[in-house]
């Protein structure tokens, strides 16, 4: 009886955030009800509410999972690529989740799900930013060098997203590590 319960609690979890993703897409964030969300979703009032206090906490819900799921994807891409990059994962995986992405980045998100995104990137990219920079010069503590490199990266993934994706997520991520990383060396005297 538990994994159906389990199993019953996901699908609704699931339906929802994929109904305030679409709906993101459609309205915007900010006019969307939480009767819109229960409407998409097909699920009963007292089910979402079982779940969610309001919209707000699904969104909050939602990006804890995505970003669970994005600090996964780097894990990954460190562990069996050995590549330094951190921007081929961020494109790699905003290309397989464009809707989330430009429903939460995009401009129909809105500056609070901007600011989630970005909490959750900046989270989950400090870590391995911190491997990848380099260190030494207390003119430029790496604070500061890993949220030049983080905005730079947001605001470029940003446009990418609301541009169609212009390019593939390898040109992407290979144009942000020549235009982000060639000056940061320099600033560094290396």
């Amino acid at each position: 009886m538990g994994s159906s319960v389990d199993r019953r609690v996901r699908r609704s979890r699931q339906l929802s955030w994929q109904a305030l993703v679409g709906l993101i897409l459609e309205k915007g964030y900010d006019r969307i009800t939480v009767q819109d969300i229960i409407d998409r979703a097909d699920i009963g009032r007292s089910t979402f509410y079982a779940h969610f206090t309001d919209k707000d906490d699904l969104l909050l819900s939602g990006l804890e999972e995505f970003g669970a799921a994005f600090e996964d994807n780097l894990k990954q891409h460190f562990a069996t690529r050995g590549d330094p990059s951190p921007a081929l994962p961020v494109f790699q995986h905003a290309y397989e989740n464009r809707d989330v992405y430009r429903a939460l980045a995009g401009n129909r998100g809105g500056e609070v799900l901007r600011d989630g995104l970005r909490r959750q990137v900046s989270e989950a990219m400090a870590h391995h930013l911190g491997e990848v920079i380099p260190v030494g010069d207390p003119a430029l503590p790496s604070e500061v060098t890993v949220e030049f490199l983080i905005s730079s990266l947001l605001g470029l993934l940003a446009w990418w997203l609301d541009s169609d994706m212009p390019y593939a997520p390898e040109q992407m991520a290979d144009m942000y590590m020549k235009l982000a990383l060639q000056g940061v060396p320099a600033a560094y005297g290396i």
